[in-house]
């Protein structure tokens, strides 16, 4: 049950500590869109602009949630960086609020496994905090002293389980008391007593529900159904419990979540002797297994881009700001100079000084703009080239292994006619079931009409698996010959089209569509529209959603042109023109 023990301690540990935040700028508003680039960009104008005023505190507060910016990405250089820059600050001009900074320096070295320096800073950020009274600090400091202890001293640990404890109760936190009551039931585990960490286990699971905290009430259901297993040996009661997570809070689930659910339910079942039970929910935690890997491979992957595309765009930016800079320092010379020679010509200068400083306003802006629009091309793209390997995986490779150890198996049974196991016929239904989940999924990535008979086909297809009862879409073309493009081209323009489609769908309330192709003066024509209840594009052409925003950047991308035409009420029509490539 060393396995059950781990799984409980992986909730117990990766549980944060949250405080409402009301979302008020655009770091929070950039955060939540993971536009990570614009977020950092603006807490590096705040924090930059605060450092040049001498408001030191409110610099320090932007530094800290800079460097959770840079931890998103995994970048622990630079949030040690930017910690130890702000901690210098607010050491040097006797700043509060360095229990904060030193806490965020000790979690960074206690996520890259060094024990010793994060020993070091949480006792320093405990003393600092005790000192300045930051209850709010304190709570996530004796939290992970908590957390580190107890994988070394059992006692050292309940020190700290029962200081976090005491300002849950002070601050009245219902989430902060499941957290802590979850402690408990972790701690009292440890020790064998059970009696103990039953009642704190049912504390922590009460809280949860009392504060609606769906990761917290997962995390108590988790520790019940390890409890049963493990110390009444009610594999039944167990099983069902994560049945219970797996049923009311599948949308809550994390990949990672779903490995571990699956895995306990296989001990379950096999303990009941439930084996067909056990061995369904052993392939679907190998299906999330194989899932997992491959989200974490295309997450190292987006890091690695993301880091690039910020350092070049960060790079790009100074250079860019630096030359601007450099061009009104010099136009501000030569004014000055003019305005001490030329008094006459005070007001002349002043209105081109202040025309100047809107052109270059202005062609910061549109620097701005085009680094941004390459920023979504670069993501799109990598998008598209993730699609079409990942397709080919599961196509070429996965569902080929699948179909020929589906065919092992009928070799078998023709073999073996007279006495055929009901576990062979069990195994060839689960790999029929695999093979054609995974033919559906790499479907889905790709569709095979886009790559086999092409863009005409492909959009007609489109047309006819989103039309139901609600809403039908017509399509229409006019060329007779349909002509293949450039495989590239085509991709982009299906998922062009896709989106359009999806908005329609999603957004517009109508029961007709209708997309039209047209060839003409080697350009492609498109005109995607609907019946539905518009919006008036006139106000919202420049706030509209990131939908939108990803479409016209392709089209741009594309040498393209799109224009929409949309009232409320009226309907919406989007007409896109792109140049054909060369073949």
């Amino acid at each position: 049950m060393n396995k059950f023990l781990i799984y409980i301690f992986f909730l117990l540990f990766s549980v944060s500590i949250a405080f409402s935040q009301s979302k008020v700028d655009s770091i929070d508003y950039y955060t939540e869109k993971k536009e990570l680039i614009k977020a950092l960009n603006y807490a590096t104008k705040i924090s930059d602009n605060y450092l040049a005023q001498k408001k030191y505190q409110p610099f320090c507060k932007i530094s800290v949630r800079k460097s959770k910016l840079f931890g998103k990405l995994n970048d622990h250089e630079k949030v040690l960086v930017t910690l130890y820059k702000a901690l210098s600050i607010s050491e040097k001009n006797k700043v509060k609020g360095r229990a904060e900074i030193i806490e965020q320096i000790a979690t960074r070295y206690s996520m890259v496994s060094d024990s010793s320096k994060a020993f070091k800073n949480y006792y320093k950020a405990k003393h600092i905090a005790l000192f300045e009274k930051d209850t709010a600090s304190l709570i996530h400091i004796y939290h992970n002293l908590f957390r580190l202890h107890t994988t070394k001293r059992i006692d050292s640990s309940y020190i700290y389980m029962k200081k976090k404890f005491e300002l849950d109760k002070k601050t009245n936190s219902t989430s902060g008391l499941s957290i802590s009551y979850n402690n408990h039931f972790a701690y009292y585990n440890i020790i064998n007593e059970l009696d103990m960490a039953k009642s704190y286990l049912d504390s922590s699971y009460n809280f949860a529900i009392k504060n609606d905290n769906k990761k917290l009430i997962i995390s108590a259901l988790s520790n019940y159904g390890y409890y049963y297993m493990e110390y009444e040996n009610d594999f039944k009661k167990g099983a069902e419990t994560y049945e219970k997570i797996k049923k009311e809070y599948k949308d809550d689930l994390s990949t990672y979540d779903y490995v571990d659910l699956h895995r306990n339910l296989v001990y379950a079942y096999e303990q009941m002797g439930e084996y067909h039970k056990a061995n369904f929910n052993s392939s679907l935690a190998y299906d999330y297994s194989q899932k997992l890997y491959n989200e974490n491979l295309s997450d190292k992957i987006r890091e690695i881009e993301t880091k690039y595309n910020i350092d070049k765009v960060e790079d790009e930016y100074k250079e860019k700001s630096k030359l601007l800079e450099e061009r009104q320092s010099r136009n501000k010379k030569i004014i000055f100079i003019f305005v001490a020679l030329f008094g006459f010509s005070l007001v002349l200068f002043y209105f081109f000084y202040q025309n100047l400083q809107l052109k270059q306003r202005n062609k910061i802006k549109e620097l701005d703009s085009e680094i941004q629009e390459n920023i979504i091309n670069a993501s799109i793209d990598g998008q598209e080239i993730e699609r079409k390997k990942l397709s080919e995986v599961l196509h070429d490779n996965i569902s080929a292994l699948l179909s020929s150890a589906s065919l092992h198996l009928s070799a078998y049974l023709v073999g073996h006619k007279d006495e055929i196991p009901e576990e062979i016929v069990k195994a060839r239904s689960l790999l029929k079931e695999a093979h054609d989940q995974v033919r559906d999924l790499s479907h889905e990535l790709v569709p095979p009409v886009l790559t086999k008979l092409g863009l005409y086909h492909a959009v007609q297809d489109l047309c006819e698996k989103n039309s139901n009862s609600i809403i039908t879409f017509t399509f229409n073309y006019f060329d007779s010959n349909q002509k293949r493009y450039n495989e590239e081209f085509e991709t982009k323009v299906y998922f062009i089209i896709t989106e359009l489609i999806n908005n329609i769908v999603k957004h517009s309330q109508a029961t007709s569509g209708y997309i039209t192709l047209e060839e003409r003066n080697n350009q492609i024509i498109i005109n995607v529209e609907d019946n539905g209840k518009g919006f008036d594009s006139t106000k919202t052409y420049n706030s509209d959603g990131f939908g939108l925003t990803q479409i016209k950047a392709r089209v741009k991308n594309l040498k393209g042109k799109i224009t929409i035409n949309s009232k409320l009420n009226a309907g919406t029509l989007v007409y896109i023109k792109l140049h054909i490539p060369n073949q």
